[in-house]
């Protein structure tokens, strides 16, 4: 009987291989890998409410407050409030900020190239897919409380 994957270890792997690669980058910008999720967001979709940002970057509104004040304390975010309802705080990515994770993004960009080179870019995106498809069947994302 052939002996059945272990999908917690197969996806901590994949995470931790792709992560790993981009550690040096991150530690030379003095960013944790949450913070640097944060930062990739915003690169992509800033301004945000920080509700939205907490559940695409998949980290707790507890920590994301805490990391939230430590990156507009060193000037890599702005924060407001959102004119329409002052209950919600837009995030904004500055410019020192993304000056600062460039050489990650580049890291990051490198990265799925070689991927894509490797495996081939449909098998990434196949990956990709399935594991999307696990998510939406399970109906619980990380950072849900």
């Amino acid at each position: 009987m052939a002996a059945k994957p272990d999908l917690m270890k197969t996806f901590l792997l994949a995470y931790e291989s792709v992560i790993e690669m981009l550690r040096p980058s991150m530690k030379a910008a003095g960013l944790t890998e949450p913070q640097w999720r944060v930062l990739h967001e915003l690169q992509s979709r800033s301004p945000m409410i920080a509700s939205e940002l907490a559940a695409n970057t998949f980290v707790r509104a507890s920590s994301l407050s805490r990391i939230l004040r430590d990156l507009e304390a060193r000037d890599l975010i702005s924060r407001a409030q959102q004119f329409e309802d002052l209950r919600k705080t837009l995030v904004s990515l500055t410019d020192y900020g993304c000056k600062t994770i460039t050489p990650i993004e580049a890291a990051y960009a490198e990265l799925v190239r070689r991927l894509c080179d490797a495996v081939g870019g449909e098998a990434v995106g196949a990956c990709a897919a399935a594991c999307a498809g696990i998510v939406e069947q399970i109906g619980a994302r990380p950072g849900d409380d």
